[in-house]
């Protein structure tokens, strides 16, 4: 059962991650940023996007990108839960790492992340446009 629970929630970390950094591209190039890959940086996942010039919303609007997808894995996964109507594993992975992500990915008070760009707007090194 654990190993049922363990690969269910690698597969929602997979696909979640993919869908993440993809929206984190999709917006950014929609404001004319440029990006450059991604790149494993202090454990944790990060797409670089050369983002200079790109006014204080467009770097909200890139952050916002991102949390939607992990909301969104969210609420599909509780939905797909609620109308199951059971506790199968296969069904608790993306609700487990939907919900994980969407918290830290979220949380206003790390650094760089999500929801502190969503406060804040800028990037460290960034030189926004007011």
């Amino acid at each position: 059962m654990n190993a049922v629970l363990w690969a269910s929630v690698s597969l929602a970390a997979l696909v979640g991650t993919i869908g993440h950094e993809a929206a984190h591209i999709v917006v950014a190039r929609h404001y004319g940023a440029r990006w450059h890959g991604m790149r494993w940086h202090k454990g944790r996942l990060t797409t670089v996007i050369d983002m200079t010039g790109l006014s204080r919303m467009a770097y909200r609007w890139v952050a916002a990108a991102g949390l939607a997808v992990d909301g969104l894995l969210s609420v599909l996964a509780l939905l797909s839960v609620m109308l199951m109507r059971c506790t199968c594993l296969w069904l608790e992975g993306p609700l487990i790492w939907g919900l994980a992500s969407l918290l830290v990915n979220g949380c206003p008070f790390i650094p760089h992340s999500d929801g502190w760009q969503m406060i804040f707007g800028v990037r460290r090194f960034a030189i926004a446009k007011d």
